[in-house]
């Protein structure tokens, strides 16, 4: 069995892990912050419209396919809102090259 995987992959075939590096990086629609791990809402265009993952601690534990971008942001909000009553925190998105503070 193990021949054959070995022959797969010589043959062009590319393993799993390649395949991934072809995704573009998703956007990132908020983080927030549980009791043991972070979790992650993505988007990501799809060749059916646009998913929604969540990931949590790293690990995608949820991908939902919707053709309309505002239903997605919708859904997700909603997950948010629901999450954040059960005392999930917000992490606030990092300011790039800027300080909080403005200029004085």
């Amino acid at each position: 069995m193990r021949d054959t995987v070995s022959a797969d992959r010589s043959r062009g075939r590319p393993c799993a892990s390649v395949d991934r590096r072809r995704v573009p990086n998703p956007i990132v629609l908020w983080r927030l912050r549980g009791a043991t791990d972070d979790l992650r809402a993505l988007v990501f265009v799809t060749s059916f419209g646009y998913a929604l993952g969540l990931e949590l601690a790293a690990e995608l534990i949820l991908l939902h396919l919707q053709p309309n971008l505002e239903c997605l942001v919708e859904y997700a909000d909603r997950i948010e809102s629901a999450l954040r009553a059960q005392g999930w925190q917000l992490i606030e998105p990092r300011m790039s090259g800027r300080s909080s503070h403005g200029a004085r």
